[in-house]
Order: C-alpha cells, then structure tokens, then sequence
C-alpha cells in the first residue's frame, strides 16, 4: 500500500500530539505534588562540649552530675523515622558533690568503675508527639546491665531537653535494699549549635 505525503503528514502530527512527555521533563510545581525531599532536611547539630547530663537521687535528696559525655545525636524534628540517639559517659566523672560517697560508689558493690568504666544508651525508636515533645526509645547499659528505657525530649530554639526515671537497683547498684529507694531521676542537656 503506497502512502501519500498528506497522509504522512496527518500521522505524524496526531502521534506528536499524542505522545505522553517523560516525568523528568515535567518541572516539580506542575506535578501535582507539593513537598520536599527528605535528604533536603538539615540535622540538628549539638554543642558536645556544653552539653550535660544531671540526677536527682530521690530518697536521699541528693543531687549530682555525670561528664566524660562522646554522644551521636542524628536528628531532625520533621523525619524522626530517621533519628537516632547514641552515646556514652564515663562512670568515674559521677560527681554527687561528696568526695567520699562519690569514692563509695566506684566500688565494685556499687557501679564498679574498674570493670564497667561506662554507661552507654543506644535508641530503637524515636516517637514524635505534639507540642515539640519526642520520646526516644532504647537500652541503657548501667554495670553490664542492659533494660530499656525511655526519654521524653522537649524541643526549644536554644536546646534539646530531656527526663527519664530508672532504678539503679535493677542494674546491680543497690545504695538501698527496698527498689522504691533506688530510683534516680536524670535530666539530659543538648544545646544546639548556632
């Protein structure tokens, strides 16, 4: 069958017409969608060398700090799918503000700084809640112990803070025989870095 120009033509022009233009050539604003890439988020980033963490041990109405803090905080308000919270703290900084009972407790009966020079925490999960709130999940190791536990963060524009409650009993650090008087609430401090 011979084809005539004309007819050529009418082809050609209806397959151009027709033809479905590739989704890269379409700009971003004209695809019906409007959003930003995840990889386009920024991390947080933490001042290491301000940063703190302090407790209260409750039955004794005593307060004290721990330093010697190498923590890795990957996180982003807006994709906490991907944030993580890792990081540890030297036993022997554990500073109560009493030389003496700070000396008693790097004794093996209590935190045994010989043999477990460090507590260390390590997130599983991290569960954004309304209100700059954020629980993050994961295992603290206290004295080769590991349980879980839970920090509830609060976001502001100078800082990341934080508090969570444990008993050093259930870690082998008995100061007292009855478990309600070993508990120890601690606060963490993460200024961000300007």
């Amino acid at each position: 069958m011979k084809i005539t120009l004309p007819l050529f033509l009418f082809v050609f022009a209806i397959s151009a017409v027709c033809q479905v233009p590739n989704i890269n050539d379409i700009p971003i604003t004209d695809r019906g969608t409007d959003y930003t890439l995840i990889n386009d988020y920024k991390n947080l980033v933490f001042d290491q060398k301000n940063a703190k963490i302090t407790f209260d041990f409750i039955s004794e109405d005593t307060s004290g700090t721990i330093e010697g803090l190498d923590f890795k905080i990957n996180f982003n308000p807006n994709d906490t799918d991907n944030a993580s919270f890792s990081g540890t703290a030297k036993v022997s900084t554990l500073s109560t503000g009493n030389f003496l009972r700070d000396g008693h407790l790097m004794w093996e009966k209590f935190f045994h700084k010989r043999k477990y020079p460090t507590i260390a925490f390590k997130s599983s999960q991290v569960v954004d809640f309304e209100g700059n709130t954020f629980k993050v999940i994961g295992d603290v190791t206290i004295k080769g112990v590991t349980k879980e536990l839970i920090i509830t963060f609060k976001l502001d524009d100078e800082k990341l803070s934080g508090t969570a409650s444990l008993y050093t009993s259930d870690y082998g650090v008995n100061i007292h025989d009855e478990r309600e008087k070993n508990k120890l609430n601690i606060q963490f401090h993460f200024p961000i870095e300007r």
